[in-house]
């Protein structure tokens, strides 16, 4: 008896939506979708799905794919290197990386996301095999902190990247 008196009472309120103006519907509608776009968990869904699209990318070799990721002015921090300012800078360090090694088993687990309107902060763990040409093979394991910026479109970029290795210094 209880449902039906609940669902009796939701029937006018749904009706009254139905026939509201179309600008206070939008209104609704687009505070839900804001809301629903600062949500961490959808956040880093997102996140998540382009770390998996980066990963089969850099198992194929396909930097293309790798470097759509960031943004225009991003900047990436890789060790032994300097920054790679700029979607430019970081298409050719990641092209050349990917000429001199073969890199399989990738893998990034996402530890955690924090959010703040149209930044994220992506904390996690790597891990891969690398062997540079006529070398021994290395599994390389570290951690990274990266930084997202919500695009124009909605798209979650790459604008801030720093990963280092958790293997002791050689040589």
């Amino acid at each position: 008896m209880r449902r039906q008196l609940s669902l009796f009472a939701a029937v006018p309120m749904l009706v009254a939506l139905a026939c509201a103006p179309e600008s206070d519907t939008a209104k609704s509608d687009s505070g839900m979708a804001a809301e629903a776009a600062n949500d961490p968990a959808v956040v880093r869904q997102s996140i998540e799905a382009a770390n998996a699209k980066f990963t089969d990318a850099m198992s194929k070799g396909d930097t293309a794919t790798m470097f759509a990721n960031y943004a225009d002015d991003a900047t990436m921090m890789m060790a032994g290197a300097p920054a790679w300012n700029g979607r430019a800078a970081i298409a050719t360090g990641l092209s050349g990386m990917m000429s001199q090694y073969a890199v399989t088993n990738p893998k990034f687990t996402t530890w955690d996301v924090m959010v703040s309107g149209d930044v994220a902060v992506e904390t996690g763990a790597y891990e891969m095999t690398m062997q540079e040409k006529g070398k021994k093979a290395i599994n390389d394991k570290g951690k990274y902190l990266t930084v997202w910026k919500r695009q124009a479109d909605g798209s979650w970029k790459i604008v801030r990247d720093i990963a280092n290795t958790d293997l002791p210094p050689t040589g």
